[in-house]
């Protein structure tokens, strides 16, 4: 059994894997002593990989060592695809795993993944498995707090769809620039993409999926699990 752990700016994700299947996730804030140690003999997890945000290691990563061999994510460890990202350390681990993860899931596909959290992220991996990079923009919190907190006068807005694309009001205005603004965005990008390499998955994961799933006029693909799914495979692929 594989314990793959997705350290957030906010949250920790786990998922349990048994020979390539998940077979339990959870998602929390922290966990004590006394559940990890639950945690790990219910299963029976023999292995345990982590992607972090974070630059220090945390605590629910320390109680998990002290149970069972702890292999955290690097722009070290040896990954079964090719990597093109000409500054591989400053790369977030959650996006090496995410397109690792659409390898498994999507095997054989060209794959445009969009990652919708606190920053958007645009990564692209083709059906060689060869890694191209992406792009990272502010995710629809990050545009509202920026309006907020970057000006004397604009208020802290709660990004929310409007059927109505011109604002009538100062509030409906600043809504409808961060969610038209953010769709259009995503919507070019997707174009670009097919433009330059042709058919291509596109998949949306990450906290802000499902706001999405619907107002896209491009066919998506919607995957919660995507970075757990890619620790599986680089676990596995480090075990073999």
């Amino acid at each position: 059994m594989n314990l793959c752990i997705d350290i957030g700016n906010t949250r920790i994700k786990i998922g349990v894997f048994d020979k390539g299947q998940m077979i339990h996730h959870d998602a929390f804030y922290t966990m004590s002593e006394d559940d990890v140690a639950q945690l790990i003999k219910k299963f029976g997890i023999q292995k345990a990989i982590s992607s972090s945000t974070r630059k220090s290691v945390t605590a629910f990563e320390k109680r998990v060592k002290t149970h069972v061999e702890l292999l955290k994510l690097s722009h070290k460890t040896p990954i079964p695809i090719i990597n093109k990202y000409h500054t591989p350390k400053t790369l977030g681990k959650d996006r090496l795993a995410v397109v690792i993860g659409c390898t498994k899931v999507y095997p054989d596909k060209n794959c445009l993944v969009i990652d919708a959290g606190t920053c958007i992220t645009y990564d692209v991996i083709d059906s060689k498995k060869v890694y191209h990079g992406g792009n990272i923009s502010p995710g629809l919190r990050m545009r509202a707090a920026a309006m907020d907190t970057m000006t004397s006068t604009l208020p802290l807005v709660e990004p929310v769809y409007n059927k109505d694309y011109i604002g009538k009001s100062t509030i409906t205005a600043m809504q409808n620039g961060i969610v038209y603004g953010t769709l259009l965005e995503i919507e070019s990008f997707i174009a670009m993409i097919k433009e330059d390499i042709g058919e291509i998955n596109v998949i949306i994961t990450g906290g802000d999926a499902t706001f999405f799933e619907d107002l896209l006029n491009s066919k998506i693909f919607v995957h919660s699990f995507l970075v757990l799914e890619g620790l599986d495979v680089i676990i596995n692929y480090n075990a073999a």
